[in-house]
């Protein structure tokens, strides 16, 4: 087994649980007001969501796992490129969150990082764009009431 991807599933499983137990150790925390959706609950959830995936990723990645085969050449340099993009894009999303607000950063951020996953048609990155945006800013700033920042530049 490769030892990477033991440690992956170790460290999304090992979250998943610790959210499961601060989600327990909430709920049994007296409430000044009390949330029917409150961060016990979404706690619990979240770190359910996590244990079935890292579970879900640890059986579906074992027959894929590489006997004594490095990743080496134009597979590593590939890697490295994808990684060090995926950083660049989320470094660019945190500068750009607090300028523009929210909307617009994420806008640019789905652009970018479905770019770098492999999105190669515009129109495409454009149509998930969109979606991805509109989805997130919906769910989480109209339904769900968060406040994000919404920037210098901006005011919406």
């Amino acid at each position: 087994m490769r030892i990477t991807l033991f440690i992956e599933v170790i460290v999304i499983i090992s979250m998943g649980l610790v959210s499961i137990i601060e989600g327990i150790r909430l709920t049994t925390v007296e409430k000044i007001q009390p949330d029917p959706l409150g961060p016990d609950f979404y706690n619990i959830g979240i770190g359910l969501i996590l244990v079935i995936l890292g579970s879900i990723y640890f059986i579906s990645q074992l027959g894929k796992v590489p006997r004594g085969e490095k990743v080496v050449g134009k597979e590593y340099r590939k890697y490295k490129i994808t990684m060090l993009s995926t950083i660049v894009v989320m470094v660019i999303y945190i500068l750009l969150i607090h300028l523009i607000g929210y909307l617009f950063a994420s806008a640019i951020f789905f652009v970018l990082i479905n770019r770098v996953v492999g999105f190669r048609s515009w129109l495409t990155n454009l149509v998930a764009t969109t979606i991805m945006t509109v989805s997130y800013y919906l769910i989480f700033v109209t339904w769900m009431g968060m406040i994000f920042p919404r920037g210098v530049l901006f005011d919406f």
